[in-house]
């Protein structure tokens, strides 16, 4: 990656409003004026900092997954799928907490969430099964492979988060 446009702590917080700092200004308003013509002006070096780390864990997906991304991006969904029945879980009182929440998603759903042909889709969910990272529910969604709380994937993907603190 290209090396980053350096940003000073106060051209940072000049764009960063912060309602402690609000309360003793005159007017928001103006605050607020400031803070847009500070990010016009450096709108470039705060737009490359915004998107540098993502572009990063992008590329490093793009290497691990072998520069598939679209099976990447299947699998991202099914992840998502799985944390967003965790939080709705989790909302359940404690009485109900046992319910079972709905923690797959169907090859026809990915598909039109990805807008990945379906045939391609079920050859990535196919991939991602042999890899042992998901699974096949009795209702025929998708889920992921948890093992002791954990998404078996995640013994894999580890390698990446290794690679990026060491390199």
């Amino acid at each position: 990656m290209m090396e980053a446009p350096s940003l000073s702590v106060e051209q940072v917080n000049e764009v960063i409003m912060v309602d402690v700092c609000l309360e003793n200004r005159k007017s928001r308003a103006q605050d607020e004026q400031r803070v847009s013509r500070a990010f016009r002006k450096q709108y470039h070096a705060f737009q490359y900092v915004f998107v540098d780390a993502p572009t990063d864990h992008l590329a490093d997906l793009s290497r691990f997954f072998k520069g598939d991304l679209s099976e990447m991006l299947v699998f991202a969904v099914i992840g998502q799928t799985y944390l967003h029945a965790m939080i709705e879980q989790a909302k359940l009182p404690d009485k109900r907490r046992g319910e079972l929440v709905a923690l797959g998603i169907s090859a026809s759903r990915l598909s039109d969430i990805t807008c990945i042909p379906r045939q391609t889709v079920r050859r990535k969910l196919v991939a991602l099964q042999r890899r042992g990272w998901i699974e096949q529910a009795a209702d025929a969604s998708w889920q992921l492979v948890i093992v002791d709380g954990k998404s078996a994937a995640r013994r894999d993907v580890q390698e990446l988060d290794i690679a990026r603190s060491t390199g």
